[in-house]
């Protein structure tokens, strides 16, 4: 008995505790609206008249005016009553794009539907990024509900709180709760269409020959036809000399290892114009790893902040772009650091300071001077990131 009691005192003070938590993380709000304040008013009046001419229909009037007020009262309690709101994981949102982050909303209640909710959502500076609009939500059920986002810059937001708010039923009164929920969003940089920018620069990412057997489309050497081999790679001439049916083998083209090379420092004064610059380059940098990797590139990203060796497929571009997400601009000569490289590599450095001297060119260095092209990144131009998404594991 003893110890049934000990269980019992347990999951009382659990749920007690639970109830003081839920309390203490959610604000609520109550007002009345201007049609509220009108409806009063000339509930007030026809009330005084009523009482000064004993008119038993202004009486009637009244009476249901009020009943109405009443009402309205009641049920903008009972719909917030019981509403749990949370924000569920955002996967991956790129800067300058349209994206949509996803809510979950659950009504507690046994038997009340609730009615008319606007949900909102606030960074932790205040501003509000997003809202969306739940016409009902059934007793002892959850839904899920989306707003559409659009963040300016690349980076880190903090999201603070949501808010429910209702004016049900009849907008005389508006009752909000506000869910503290905190969360950071990783806001990859802009992906935009790179092609024009490679085509001015001249910048080779041709594959080569690996002198070993595979697909490709030179010749490789022949051999004797087996069952098992395509008939269309036959080749028919020499196997018309040879008596002989001869298949042709292709030299296997492999694709080349990139280095990409984004020094994020600089010697000179950091004016407003070089840091507009650094954000392009930022931008084509991103959108460079994107073409190279969907293309099976191998790519490495080496910054004056540190490395991102080589890698493909989709896990590695989001590592890329999250190191170039939280990347900036230092403000002394730093140089970037030793590398050793594969032999096989191409090493691509994206300069974006004008004037100024490369700190740091390794042998067979291409070099895609932003500044000598007029190449800012539009909306238009833009990728849509949620490409990415289909093949993420």
């Amino acid at each position: 008995q003893r110890y049934k009691m000990t269980n019992i005192l347990k999951k009382a003070f659990n749920r007690i505790n639970r109830i003081i938590k839920n309390w203490a993380g959610i604000r609520r709000e109550y007002r009345i609206t201007l049609e509220g304040i009108i409806f009063v008013l000339i509930t007030f009046f026809i009330g005084f008249a009523a009482i000064s001419t004993s008119t038993n229909l202004l009486y009637l009037i009244m009476s249901m005016m009020l009943s109405f007020f009443i009402i309205s009262g009641l049920l903008s309690t009972s719909t917030l009553r019981k509403i749990r709101v949370r924000r569920l994981a955002v996967r991956h949102i790129s800067a300058r794009e349209a994206a949509t982050i996803p809510l979950e909303v659950a009504n507690d209640k046994r038997w009340m539907f609730s009615y008319s909710l606007r949900i909102m959502d606030y960074l932790a500076t205040g501003e509000m990024v997003g809202v969306c609009y739940l016409s009902h939500i059934p007793p002892r059920s959850k839904t899920n509900i989306t707003y559409r986002v659009f963040f300016p810059h690349r980076g880190i937001y903090k999201l603070a709180r949501i808010r429910i708010v209702s004016r049900f039923p009849f907008g005389f009164f508006v009752r909000a709760i506000a869910v503290t929920q905190s969360q950071e969003i990783l806001v990859y940089p802009q992906i935009i269409d790179i092609r024009p920018l490679l085509e001015s620069a001249n910048v080779d990412l041709g594959e080569f020959e690996s002198g070993r057997k595979g697909s490709g489309h030179s010749l490789y050497g022949l051999r004797e036809y087996t069952p098992s081999d395509s008939a269309r790679f036959i080749h028919w001439k020499v196997s018309a000399r040879s008596n002989k049916i001869m298949l042709r083998e292709f030299e296997k083209e492999e694709k080349k290892k990139i280095t990409l090379i984004f020094n994020n420092s600089a010697a000179l004064p950091i004016s407003k114009d070089i840091e507009e610059l650094f954000e392009n380059a930022v931008i084509y940098t991103a959108s460079l790893a994107k073409y190279l990797i969907d293309r099976e590139f191998q790519v490495q990203l080496e910054t004056a902040s540190g490395r991102v060796s080589f890698g493909i497929g989709i896990s590695h571009l989001h590592r890329i772009l999250r190191a170039l997400a939280m990347i900036n601009l230092e403000k002394k000569g730093l140089e970037i650091p030793n590398m050793k490289m594969d032999a096989d590599s191409t090493n691509i450095m994206i300069h974006f300071i004008p004037g100024s001297n490369i700190p740091y060119q390794p042998e067979s260095t291409q070099v895609i001077d932003i500044t000598r092209f007029q190449f800012i990144p539009q909306l238009g131009d833009q990728i849509p990131y949620q490409d990415l998404n289909k093949n993420d594991a």
